[in-house]
C-alpha cells in the first residue's frame, strides 16, 4: 500500500483496471497492487484454528431453530450473523460447554 498525496483522475483509475486498486482509506487516498495472489501456505496462527473453526461450524447446524433464532437476535445488534456469534464464543472459549 502506498499514500498518495491526491486521488489520480478517474480515467488514470480506469487505465491501472485489474493492475492496481485506488480507494480511500481512513480519509487518506492509497493504491496498492491488485490482485494480490494469498499466500499458498496460509498463516500458521490461523492454520492452527481450522480444525477448532470446522468443528464449530458443524455444531450451528446441530443447534435448534429456538437457540440458533436466540444467537440470531443477539446478533443484530454488532453486525455479525448468529453463526458468526456461536463460532467467535466457541474459538474464543467463553463458553463454559465447549466440550
Amino acid at each position: 500500500m502506498a499514500k498518495l498525496d491526491v486521488m489520480p483522475a478517474q480515467a488514470i483509475v480506469d487505465g491501472f483496471k485489474g493492475k492496481l486498486d485506488f480507494y480511500v482509506w481512513c480519509g487518506i487516498p492509497v493504491v496498492r497492487k491488485w490482485p494480490r495472489k494469498p499466500d499458498p501456505r496460509g498463516i500458521p496462527e490461523v492454520e492452527a484454528h481450522w480444525e477448532a473453526f470446522a468443528y464449530a461450524s458443524r455444531l450451528w447446524s446441530q443447534l435448534t431453530p429456538e437457540v440458533q433464532a436466540a444467537y440470531n437476535s443477539q446478533a443484530t445488534q454488532g453486525g455479525l450473523s448468529g453463526r458468526d456469534l456461536m463460532v467467535r464464543g466457541f474459538l474464543k472459549g467463553i463458553y463454559a460447554y465447549t466440550h
